[in-house]
């Protein structure tokens, strides 16, 4: 119960502080002010978060395990660029929670700030998942590899992004999966011109 109740207080603060955000711009609003809103006091808020920017940063990696670790798992003969894609519609894409998502980027694109803490989240993403390509392919001295890896995790994670970036756009019309293999195809057809 306890855990429930740190778990409610936390998506709670974060809540309030992506709608702060949202309206009114990451750097314009206060620690203060988010937990005046959100009902705590602000060292309450400092136990949750330790920072304002771990609101929007806090979990975004704390996913990128669980799609690392179902990357390793697949099958050594479906392809790097098919492996991620299985992974992100395994492990990924069942997370998404349209509301939060769509009050993240709004928050993230209305400060330089956020917009340069996240590109910095997503290159450590590109590394993880480039790595973790390499791992696949075995103890692999080739530079060339190394190259192939991390352009598919590129590739891959841009495919992600840009599927959010639709999905925001036209306020999430059709079902996520969707956009991402459709995203997916489209590459794959590329590839073939």
């Amino acid at each position: 119960m306890r855990s429930r109740k740190k778990a409610r207080t936390r998506l709670a603060i974060q809540d309030v502080a992506l709608n702060l955000f949202a309206n009114q711009g990451y750097e314009e609003t206060t620690v203060e002010q988010i937990a005046f809103v959100a009902d705590v006091s602000a060292s309450t808020f400092f136990r949750y978060f330790g920072s304002k920017a771990d609101i929007i940063l806090n979990d975004q990696d704390s996913q990128l395990p669980s799609l690392c670790a179902a990357i390793r798992a697949l099958p050594a003969d479906v392809v790097d660029l098919e492996a991620v894609r299985l992974a992100l519609q395994a492990e990924w894409v069942p997370q998404i929670d349209l509301e939060r998502t769509i009050r993240t980027a709004q928050a993230v694109g209305r400060s330089a700030f956020l917009r340069g803490l996240a590109y910095g989240v997503g290159v450590g993403w590109v590394d993880a998942v480039g790595a973790t390509l390499l791992e696949r392919r075995g103890a692999s001295t080739d530079p060339d590899s190394a190259e192939e890896c991390l352009l598919v995790a590129r590739t891959a994670l841009g495919v992600f992004g840009n599927a959010i970036a639709r999905w925001i756009a036209c306020d999430a019309p059709e079902d996520f999966s969707v956009l991402i293999d459709k995203g997916f195809k489209l590459i794959e057809r590329m590839c073939k011109c």
